[in-house]
């Protein structure tokens, strides 16, 4: 697809305010499921790289498997839902351990978590990205660690009405 066609739909970038930076891309997620109603529409290969790009009429997604690239752009008209999961987080640091120490002084776990001294201190399972539209349902994974980055992306999108956010409980 041109870049002018895909103009057409859903417009441009979305311009950047220098004062109050927010993002306009999404980082990297793995396709593991594509739907798409339409037979003749485009069809994703599973395991694609994959991000979303803010467009002011909507969004676009490209994705990249094997160095073969696919765009698909998303009108916000015909988004249905955007449920985006955080994976679960085990939070057990040992006694006087760095990331023990930071979060008795309240440190917020975000940044104590890279202080951890041994893998079992902290974990986070994957996140989960379903996103539902008129023409396409797709299921993606990403790093659990990315989880708030791409959390702050959407909801900067504001399309609150559209958008679940699930939080699976910690241990």
């Amino acid at each position: 697809m041109t870049e002018q066609a895909i103009i057409k739909q859903i417009g441009k970038p979305a311009e950047i305010d220098f004062r109050k930076p927010k993002a306009i891309g999404s980082a990297g997620f793995y396709l593991k499921s594509f739907r798409a109603k339409n037979p003749d529409s485009e069809n994703l290969k599973l395991y694609s790289k994959c991000n979303f790009e803010k467009r002011a009429s909507g969004l676009l997604l490209r994705a990249n498997y094997s160095n073969k690239l696919t765009t698909i752009p998303i009108p916000k008209e015909s988004l249905i839902g955007i449920t985006i999961t955080r994976g679960k987080e085990t939070i057990d640091p040992f006694f006087l351990s760095p990331m023990w120490i930071l979060l008795k002084l309240g440190v917020s776990k975000l940044y104590a978590r890279y202080f951890k001294f041994r893998l079992q201190e902290y974990s986070i399972d994957q996140m989960e990205l379903n996103v539902k539209t008129t023409e396409y349902e797709m299921y993606f994974i990403a790093n659990g660690y990315l989880f708030e980055k791409q959390l702050s992306f959407f909801e900067n999108l504001n399309y609150e009405n559209k958008l679940k956010t699930i939080i699976k409980t910690r241990t």
